[in-house]
């Protein structure tokens, strides 16, 4: 049987439409289903009760047509009605449904009918179905409700969709600032390894550890072995409660770093590993706000490291002052 169509075709993209008082478009398409085609009078007076002023309709009478005609219109809501005196036996209540969905379809549907039982019920569900049982079939009362719930909910379930992809592309765009920013530090460290040694072999004025370049010269200590395990979880703390009361554990870390002659670049190369561990490990959660913290920490902790070896500087020139005071007075004594 061919579509008939009450009214002219209207646009049924819900973002263009102008909504009426029930929440329905002013310019409402609607498709039945059915083998019995329903009053559009009835129908069209309660529909201009909320607002839809300017309702389409299209009836067909078989899930083939009316696929046929989901391929080149798409539709505010469909109504199917069930009708169990012609429905046989082995037929599948939502075999229609379950081809619409498995078409790409997200439309709102509502199934009309006398009579559900719980696993077609379950499969209604499943496949985001609104029911109306109802032994008045099209002139039940219930039908404009359970319309304007059905696009209701579509349309709550596509402004879902919006910002959950809208949400993925924004972790997609931090992870790659992550990305990019993590390898411009790591380009800066790998362009400071060229400036480590000065040429005269000294590290001095209380940029670095005051040592010799010669490894015999300064024996370090060495960092224990859950070191890595600790900064990571103190990483994990800044991040989630910022610097609050872990300013004091930050200077002992930069002390027991200072102990074990650790340069700033060396330290930095430390951070930077802890950190692209910690990002590789957010799965879908946001970057940004890790990324920032984490750049916090690394300027914490630089200070503190910088006062370190500015402490020691000052005291390694104290007893060297100290000492050649204390020479002239020796050679007179000899």
């Amino acid at each position: 049987m061919a579509a008939t169509e009450s009214l002219p075709g209207q646009s049924s993209d819900l973002e263009g439409n102008s909504l009426g008082l029930g929440g329905l478009p002013t310019s409402l398409r609607l498709l039945c289903v059915g083998s019995v085609e329903p009053s559009w009078v009835t129908l069209t007076l309660q529909l201009d009760s909320l607002g839809c002023m300017e309702p389409s309709f299209k009836w067909v009478s078989t899930a083939n047509e009316a696929l046929a005609l989901l391929r080149d219109e798409s539709f505010d809501c469909l109504l199917v009605r069930i009708n169990p005196a012609r429905q046989d036996s082995s037929d599948d209540p939502l075999s229609l449904a379950r081809g619409i969905r498995a078409g790409g379809c997200a439309d709102p549907i509502v199934i009309v009918t006398v009579a559900i039982d719980d696993a077609t019920w379950t499969e209604a569900l499943r496949l985001n179905v609104d029911l109306l049982v109802s032994a008045k079939g099209w002139e039940s009362s219930a039908l404009v409700q359970s319309i304007q719930r059905s696009v209701e909910r579509g349309r709550m379930l596509h402004e879902i969709d919006r910002l959950s992809a809208a949400d993925r592309r924004r972790l997609v765009r931090e992870r790659d600032e992550a990305d990019y920013l993590l390898s411009q530090q790591r380009r800066i460290l790998t362009a400071l390894e060229r400036f480590a040694v000065p040429a005269d072999g000294m590290i001095s004025n209380g940029a670095g550890p005051p040592r010799d370049a010669s490894p015999s010269a300064r024996d370090p200590l060495r960092l224990p072995p859950e070191f890595d395990d600790y900064y990571q979880e103190l990483l994990r703390t800044y991040v989630i409660m910022g610097s609050g009361n872990l300013a004091s554990e930050i200077g002992k870390l930069a002390d027991l770093l200072a102990q074990a002659s650790l340069s700033p670049r060396e330290v930095l190369d430390l951070h930077l590993s802890r950190v692209e561990s910690l990002v590789r490990g957010l799965g879908n959660r946001s970057t940004r706000h890790v990324m920032s913290r984490a750049d916090l920490l690394a300027l914490e902790l630089m200070v503190h490291l910088g006062e370190c070896y500015q402490r020691r500087s000052m005291l390694a020139s104290g007893i060297a002052a100290s000492e050649a005071l204390a020479q002239p007075a020796a050679d007179e004594a000899g």
